[in-house]
């Protein structure tokens, strides 16, 4: 009986409680709301195009054959090997119209944000503007005092609203840095793919947003200082990686790993040079043949050096165990005696010369190299 009534629509518990019926002609209305709404919708941007009809167009570079934009760039290297001093050189050329060593830049403000060694910053852009004889006031360049939250939407927005305000001024950013990955983390893990593919979309968004590169300064893992730390989403993800490698104590090379959709850089060189109370990056050449006077044995052994980096000589490195036997194989020696002599003075010298230097068995180019 009392389910006859309650299909009758006849039954309610209270007066503000719908009956059966009520809700059955709402469902009926709402589904057929959405129906209407969803056959009269338009899509907000044609998704397909035919092939033919695709311009293709020349690449639109920030730094002439370096960055792209708008794209999203890595920049990586091992802890203090100069990452931010190549992130800050890149900024400040954007953003007072300077070539970068001698290479055009689209001139225009650059945002950065930094999550650590803010007054070192300082110090550095008016190092830069002060070798290249620029005014630090007409530089384009916007640094914040932390590192931007963003993963929380109010403080992304918030950010964004603050970049909207400069780009009314100084125009649309070319170029937005993060730096350091690590410090924009907060708490998330790098090495889960979830986590850094959040970090991703979040700059997706700022690039999309901006049309403009947007720059990751990341480090590069312990064991192998030749691929960025944590995740693999990370690299997969990027238009250019750029890796940072110290050479010696005064000078750094940058190398391409990964050019989406142009022709890899070659391999730049760079000397530290001491200016006020900072110092600033001035590109170098790597010498073919070191400083002459060098012995039969030395000039053999920097060449079975560069034959164990397998050409590599300004990122390579080389275990004592793998680099010995190909000096050994090219050595006239009469004995292993000999041969082991000759290495271990040959090595010691070019160590002692600067040529090379050592840690843990491990060799690599030294400062006098360049």
């Amino acid at each position: 009986m009392h389910n006859d009534i309650v299909k009758a629509g006849q039954y309610n518990s209270s007066p503000s409680e719908p009956t059966v019926d009520d809700l059955e002609r709402q469902d009926c209305a709402e589904e057929k709301t959405f129906l209407q709404d969803t056959t009269s919708a338009k899509p907000r941007n044609k998704l397909l195009t035919m092939i033919g009809d695709i311009e293709i167009k020349d690449p639109d570079y920030l730094v002439n054959g370096i960055i792209e934009t708008p794209t999203l760039v890595g920049l990586i290297g091992p802890s203090g090997s100069g990452k931010t001093f190549v992130a800050l050189d890149m900024a400040m050329s954007i953003a007072t119209g300077t070539p970068y060593h001698s290479m055009e830049v689209k001139a225009g403000s650059v945002i950065m944000s930094a999550g650590e060694g803010h007054m070192g910053i300082r110090r550095r852009v008016h190092a830069w503007c002060a070798h290249h004889g620029q005014d630090i006031s007409n530089a384009n360049l916007a640094l914040t005092h932390r590192a931007v939250d963003l993963f929380n939407e109010v403080n992304f927005q918030a950010f964004c609203h603050e970049v909207d305000a400069i780009a009314q001024a100084k125009g649309s950013p070319r170029l937005i840095i993060i730096d350091t990955v690590a410090r924009h983390m907060r708490g998330m893990d790098e090495n889960s793919a979830k986590d850094m593919g959040e970090l991703i979309r979040m700059a997706d968004k700022l690039k999309d947003k901006y049309q403009c590169a947007v720059m990751l300064v990341h480090h590069t893992g312990h064991a192998n200082q030749d691929r960025a730390r944590g995740s693999t989403a990370f690299k997969g993800a990027l238009d250019t990686e750029i890796v940072v490698s110290p050479l010696g104590d005064n000078n750094l090379a940058i190398k391409c790993e990964k050019q989406k959709d142009g022709a890899p850089f070659e391999i730049k060189h760079f000397t530290k040079i001491s200016v006020e109370k900072s110092i600033i990056l001035q590109q170098c050449q790597v010498s073919k043949k070191p400083s002459v006077g060098l012995s039969v044995n030395e000039q053999l052994a920097l060449d079975t050096f560069k034959e164990a980096t397998k050409d590599n000589v300004a990122f390579g490195s080389v275990l004592l165990q793998e680099w010995r036997p190909i000096f050994n194989k090219r050595h006239t020696g009469n004995n292993d005696k000999s041969k082991a002599t000759a290495f271990s003075r040959a090595r010691t010298s070019l160590v002692n010369n600067g040529l090379l230097k050592v840690n843990n068995n491990i060799y690599s180019l030294g400062d006098k190299a360049t």
